[in-house]
């Protein structure tokens, strides 16, 4: 990655959240699709709408 496309930690939301930044986040055949949504499941069960996680 290069520093053009790195975020100022001041302002990096998703990594003060989750600890990770978004392309850091697994996916993985196991997890599947969310029934709901059709989007991917990550390596925490969580998907676009949240409905995976339910």
């Amino acid at each position: 990655m290069s520093d053009e496309q790195t975020i100022p930690i001041e302002i990096d939301d998703h990594l003060k959240t989750y600890g990770k930044e978004p392309w850091d986040v697994k996916y993985d055949l196991l997890f599947g699709y969310c029934i709901l949504c059709n989007t991917r499941i990550d390596e925490f069960g969580f998907c676009a709408c949240g409905g995976s996680a339910d």
